[in-house]
């Protein structure tokens, strides 16, 4: 039989986010919240995750934020290991509400649930 979970990389403060969780409660309550602003964002789940994206990799990034700013780079330029390091230096970068859908443990798909019914499609 196969077990299906889902991780949701959450901001509380994001309205998107908390719909998206709310609808995924509707749906199971098999799923890993992950605040990920709270705790450190595990590079090796991310990079899972980001790997089953089903946009472009650089829309992972939000290019709206300060520090993105900042930096004078251009996301869609970056490898993946550079986005990693983004992320993992400055998590606000991190597109919000990410969700990966898991069978067997095995991460197959992720979204960016923008808008948040898209949580639908997986």
């Amino acid at each position: 039989m196969k077990t299906i979970s889902f991780c949701i990389y959450h901001n509380p403060k994001c309205s998107k986010s908390r719909q998206t969780l709310e609808l995924l409660k509707l749906k199971t309550n098999n799923y890993i919240i992950l605040e990920y602003l709270k705790i450190r964002i595990n590079k090796e789940s991310l990079k899972e995750s980001l790997k089953y994206l089903d946009v472009p990799i650089h829309n992972v990034i939000r290019d709206n934020e300060i520090n993105y700013k900042k930096m004078k780079v251009n996301k869609i330029e970056l490898s993946i290991n550079e986005i990693l390091e983004l992320i993992i230096q400055s998590p606000n970068l991190l597109q919000r509400p990410l969700v990966t859908k898991y069978v067997n443990s095995k991460a197959i798909m992720s979204i960016i649930s923008r808008p948040p019914e898209k949580i639908v499609s997986l």
